[in-house]
């Protein structure tokens, strides 16, 4: 028997009360504030969702992912973003609770999660009918349970469970499974999550491995069930396509006759000039034409891809500038950030307030602010610095990898399949940027 447990016996009665008492306003006090955070920024977000009725990019999501298509259209759309708006809220108070553990105080965190709640870049993003809103939310959830993790991991705690510890196990699973759901991008993005979390959350990696083989397999099941999801190959075939181009552009060279079909000799390397985004050739080409030279545009990419590798990753490197460029470049009409303005189908439930969203959205897209408020690189960088300097003064040397797993893994994807200069393909990190940048407010560590 233990030294603690035979003081702890002999002890009177009245002082292990008490202790049990101390214990339980302590538990109500951690629930406080993410309560509270998570209340507030639902309120605010509310007002969003009643100004954009019934979302902010119109009535239906784009195609690009027909697992969260298929729920809109089952819940409809008005419905879909309130559950957003509560998920986003949530996701919030549960990544400021984690915070907490490192020391961050709510009077940093609490107000940086409720401007992101209101601020039009962040909150517009959350009522929009679009996958990117999903997948934000699954990286706040994916971080915030990371975190919590390694916090019980760094207390000696992490194999002693509990229902705090099956909560954030729960919300990793759910996390890796939402990205998964919105296509193939957010399956790519979970798994290089994951991946980093696997190596420095030794105490826990079976059971993450566990929970994500589960998350990663119910998209798998849709598929085989028949679910139109099943198959996402199209997406390869402007992505190839816009390889092509660009390597043309660089050094020209003769087009299979199928491909000239598609779009003319002069299109594919204007193409390649403007290589932000796959519009530049799909823009120019014959849809049906492209369609018929599938196989031949295949072939022509893998022989470019073993030959000329390097063709193929200045391509992907260009559009993926939006993952790791604080600038937009100005290269062509396609490299600037690209920001969805509001539908026609947003009209709002009160006009005031629809008027009031619409004119601030549209205010904050002065260039000068393109940078600041679109493009979340910046806020990647400063919150990955901030996250250093905490791990340099508490000797947390995991604490890094682990609250950047989840921008990490946007931005590997966004490398390998980025489209366009869409902002909202980063809205993770300008999210998680701000929060983790207040890990650079604690001075010393909690002792509760």
């Amino acid at each position: 028997m233990s030294t603690s447990t035979t003081l702890g016996e002999t002890r009177p009665e009245w002082a292990r009360r008490q202790e049990r008492e101390r214990r339980h306003r302590r538990a109500k006090s951690r629930l406080r504030l993410p309560s509270a955070v998570a209340a507030a920024c639902w309120a605010v977000l509310l007002l969003w969702w009643a100004a954009v009725y019934p979302a902010f990019t119109g009535d239906a999501p784009a195609p690009g992912a027909p697992l969260y298509a298929a729920a809109v259209r089952t819940l409809h759309t008005g419905p879909a973003m309130l559950a957003q708006t509560a998920a986003a809220a949530f996701a919030l108070g549960y990544l400021v609770a984690a915070l907490a553990h490192f020391g961050v105080r709510g009077r940093y965190s609490g107000p940086v999660a409720l401007a992101l709640a209101g601020l039009p870049p962040t909150a517009s993003l959350v009522v929009s009918a679009t996958p990117e809103a999903v997948a934000t939310v699954a990286a706040l959830l994916l971080t915030g349970a990371g975190l919590r993790l390694l916090a019980r991991r760094a207390q000696g705690t992490l194999a002693q469970g509990g229902p705090a510890q099956r909560l954030d196990l729960a919300a990793l699973a759910a996390a890796v499974c939402a990205l998964a759901l919105t296509g193939t991008r957010g399956a790519g993005t979970a798994l290089a999550a994951v991946a980093v979390l696997l190596l420095f959350l030794p105490g826990a990696r079976v059971r993450l491995a566990l929970l994500t083989v589960l998350a990663l397999a119910v998209p798998i099941a849709l598929g085989l069930l028949g679910h139109p999801a099943a198959a996402r190959g199209g997406d390869l075939h402007p992505l190839r396509a816009a390889d092509l181009a660009r390597a043309q552009y660089r050094a020209a060279a003769p087009l299979d006759p199928a491909l000239t079909a598609a779009a003319p000799p002069a299109d594919w390397t204007a193409a390649g000039a403007d290589c932000s985004a796959t519009a530049a050739l799909t823009d120019r080409w014959n849809p049906a034409a492209a369609r018929r030279a599938g196989t031949e545009l295949a072939d022509t990419w893998r022989q470019l891809l073993r030959d000329h590798p390097d063709r193929v990753l200045d391509a992907r490197l260009c559009r993926g500038r939006i993952a790791w460029a604080v600038w937009a470049a100005d290269s062509g009409p396609h490299a600037a950030t690209e920001v969805p303005g509001p539908a026609a189908g947003s009209r709002g439930l009160w006009h005031p307030l629809h008027a009031a969203a619409t004119w601030s959205h549209t205010l904050l897209r002065a260039p000068q602010l393109d940078w600041l408020l679109w493009r979340g690189a910046l806020w990647a960088y400063l919150g990955l610095a901030a996250a250093v300097l905490h791990a340099w003064r508490h000797r947390i040397r995991a604490l890094v990898p682990v609250a950047g797993a989840a921008v990490l893994g946007t931005q590997l994807a966004l490398t390998a399949s980025a489209a366009d200069q869409d902002y909202r393909t980063m809205a993770a990190a300008l999210f998680l940027g701000p929060l983790l940048l207040t890990l650079a407010t604690v001075r010393t560590r909690r002792t509760d």
